[in-house]
């Protein structure tokens, strides 16, 4: 993956937060983000906060401010 990356995991997915962390930094420029009271759907358990991230994310990307977190 050579393009900034969003990854999005919800507080309460089934999958353990530690393998969200091993993939994020497996990808460069690449960025983790939690979705609180979320699990594997948090997009549709949390969607004001997951759609934040999101429209964060593309202004970011647009505006070439995005900074990956490795």
């Amino acid at each position: 993956i050579k393009v900034p990356t969003l990854l999005t995991f919800g507080e309460n997915e089934t999958m353990p937060i530690s393998t969200a962390k091993i993939m994020q930094k497996k990808i460069p420029n690449s960025r983790l983000v939690t979705t609180p009271d979320g699990g594997h759907h948090h997009m549709v358990d949390n969607p004001d906060v997951y759609y934040k991230h999101l429209a964060d994310f593309i202004r970011e990307v647009e505006n070439g401010t995005f900074k990956g977190e490795n």
